[in-house]
């Protein structure tokens, strides 16, 4: 049999068989790059800490930094799309990162050249081939899809990738294959309409009636993946994704003919694979059984003690599964929640030897925690309740290996970014190895009272670096929102409130976003929806918003005091003025030390990191958790930064290593 295209005689299309092969090969040599790339990783970090240095000084190493320091500017690049809506719509006010789209183009190239090679597709005699083509290419593509999905997962396991972040190309993988399938069912389609066929095909053929349905349950998986479905009600989106996969899967198996029916069960092993390394890694962290403990079966007791800002507590001592810095869990708790699991950031370190965590209080489940926290004042031992923690997850590169390390939270992004801090003091105090000689930290909040979430930590930190030669620490807390902060005037000292001299706008202005429902509360945004710069009716602007370009600069005398005019609250009136004069200056209501920097106003967040280039000695890493915006400000100053300083091009800047955390459902 022989096709036309464009004038031209070709041979016989390929085996589709064999394409599904090839479209393996093709995953494969990808999965196996990613693996040599962290393997290669892995072995710098060694080095380096042999070495205690972060500057590659070997041939070798410095080509591999030239050639990482090209790869980061391309792939952590993101292009605006409808920066208008960066409010309402955060995630269509700009492209993904131009590596992740990069990735999911090349997966959809390769599959729509698979499903057409060797085809003229206005033909219509080879529309039915075309339709059983693409029916191999998508069912080629379940195992993959199954493979990105777990939490205990292999592709993460090898490729040092957190289950999270591969969440996301499992998504869109899943996108192509329905892509693909459409493309089966809709030339079958074509082709039966020809002889007005349809309808008398569905009603006298199973298959066609099996794949039919499969379709409908695919589209319908498709539609609820996406973000407003998705974050409407998280809950709801679990139970049924996951019944919706299990009758996509049936269906799959009784519409597929037998010779492809391993693409089904190998998609049916991983999954219970999966679940069965969460059973087996739950029953270890939960059972008293593994513990030597003897009173209850559960082993897991939490305490649970309120915070401000409607924050709360959650401890749990001494448990028997260790856990590094920047890693999270979700909890379980049968008495309050139900069967309800929840992830939250791990803010204790287990040189603690208890497993923490502080959750907002939203709606739902986590307005639950914090109810029961203010009604069982004092915690004591025989308040505890039983939780059930499945975990610990997530991957970030260790920070000891760079020279300097610039961490940026925003609101309770605080949870992934204070461990991170406490590590890196905890291993120079404790004289372990570790190239790091400069730390600095950014944490923008909404309000004051958000800083006694973390004020024991920060300070204890504080004091230990003042022991540590050769490491320097630099802490700023920018309030966005603050009443009190506008009418403060004291100008103590740098402990207390530091007024903004510029309220020029820039391209580092946070943009406000909500990172999810109450399913995911410790990376929801906390700083103030952006608003536009005002004037009261003296002409001063609203300090809350002033963008401090440089903190250094700021003046510490005292200033006549600007008017805060977010969240629509209202400007001071001479009555709460009056009051306010009464009021201890700020840094009297706190336990941080002096040297903590606390800033009205938001940060300039390429100023902030070019600084700390200009004194690195080494590759340094960027680390940020907190609101879309704020993400994708610091990601935009990275790439801009490492553009301009000709990182590793022969100018003598070192490299920028840039982690994203964005806990996004």
């Amino acid at each position: 049999m022989s096709h036309s295209g464009g004038g031209m005689a070709m041979e016989e299309p390929p085996d589709d068989r064999y394409l599904a092969k090839i479209y393996w090969m093709f995953v494969g040599s990808a999965i196996a790059f990613a693996s040599i790339i962290h393997l290669i990783d892995r072995l710098v970090y060694y080095q380096r800490l042999s070495t205690v240095s972060a500057r590659p000084k070997t041939p070798l190493l410095r080509w591999y930094a030239t050639a990482t320091a090209i790869t980061r500017e391309a792939v952590y690049f993101t292009a605006p799309l409808i920066p208008s809506l960066h409010k309402r719509y955060p995630r269509l006010a700009a492209l993904p990162p131009f590596g992740r789209t990069l990735l999911i183009t090349a997966n959809l190239a390769l599959l729509l050249s698979l499903a057409f090679y060797g085809f003229d597709v206005l033909d219509r005699h080879n529309w039915e081939a075309i339709g059983v083509r693409c029916g191999w290419i998508t069912i080629t593509q379940l195992p993959l899809i199954f493979l990105l999905a777990g939490k205990r997962n292999l592709i993460g396991y090898v490729t040092g990738t957190s289950y999270e972040r591969l969440n996301w190309i499992h998504r869109w993988v899943s996108r192509s294959m329905f892509l693909t399938a459409t493309i089966h069912f809709g030339h079958f389609l074509r082709t039966w309409a020809q002889y007005n066929y349809v309808e008398r095909k569905f009603k006298i053929d199973l298959i066609s009636r099996r794949g039919l349905g499969a379709w409908c349950v695919l589209l319908w998986i498709v539609l609820s993946s996406f973000a407003p479905i998705r974050g409407w009600r998280y809950e709801f989106f679990v139970i049924q994704h996951i019944i919706s996969v299990l009758g996509f899967t049936v269906m799959v198996m009784l519409h597929a003919p037998k010779m492809a029916q391993h693409f089904v069960w190998l998609p049916v092993g991983i999954f219970f694979l999966d679940r069965l390394l969460r059973f087996v890694f739950l029953m270890w962290n939960n059972i008293c059984l593994f513990r030597g403990a003897s009173r209850s079966l559960l082993a897991c007791k939490a305490t649970f003690h309120p915070l401000s800002a409607r924050a709360t507590k959650v401890s749990i001592a001494n448990p028997s599964f260790n856990w590094s810095p920047g890693q999270h869990a979700l909890l379980t708790l049968p008495s309050l929640t139900g069967l309800q699991s929840h992830p939250f950031s791990i803010i204790s370190l287990p040189s603690d030897k208890a497993l923490e965590f502080i959750v907002r209080a939203q709606e739902g489940a986590t307005h639950k925690l914090f109810s029961h926290a203010t009604g069982s004042l004092p915690p004591v031992s025989n308040l505890t309740k039983t939780v059930i923690v499945d975990g610990p997850y997530g991957r970030v590169r260790e920070m000891e290996q760079f020279d300097t390390v610039v961490l940026l939270a925003g609101g309770t992004g605080a949870c992934f970014i204070v461990p991170l801090l406490r590590d890196l003091v905890r291993r120079r105090r404790e004289q372990l190895s570790t190239v790091t000689r400069r730390v600095r930290l950014v944490w923008v909040i909404r309000e004051r009272s958000q800083i006694g979430w973390f004020e024991r930590e920060l300070s204890e930190a504080v004091d230990s670096v003042a022991k540590i030669e050769d490491f320097v620490l630099e802490m700023s807390i920018y309030i966005t929102c603050d009443d009190s902060l506008a009418m403060d005037n004291t100008g103590a000292g740098k402990g207390d409130i530091q007024k903004s001299t510029s309220a020029q706008e820039s391209e580092e202005s946070l943009a406000p976003q909500k990172l999810g429902p109450d399913a995911l509360p410790q990376r929801d945004d906390t700083i103030v929806e952006e608003a536009e710069l005002c004037d009261d009716d003296d002409g001063k602007t609203c300090c809350c918003q002033d963008i401090v370009e440089d903190e250094d600069a700021i003046s510490y005398t005292s200033t006549t005091p600007g008017s805060c005019c977010c969240c629509g609250k209202p400007k001071p009136t001479s009555t709460s003025t009056d009051v306010l004069k009464n009021t201890p200056p700020v840094a009297a209501t706190l336990l941080l030390p002096k040297e903590v920097n606390i800033v009205s106003g938001r940060p300039a967040v390429r100023t902030i990191i070019g600084k700390q280039l200009e004194k690195g000695c080494g590759e340094t890493a960027v680390v940020v958790c907190g609101p879309l915006g704020l993400i994708d400000a610091v990601r935009m100053a990275v790439v801009g930064l490492s553009d301009e300083r000709a990182v590793h091009k022969g100018t003598g800047a070192q490299g920028v290593y840039l982690h994203c955390e964005a806990f996004c459902i």
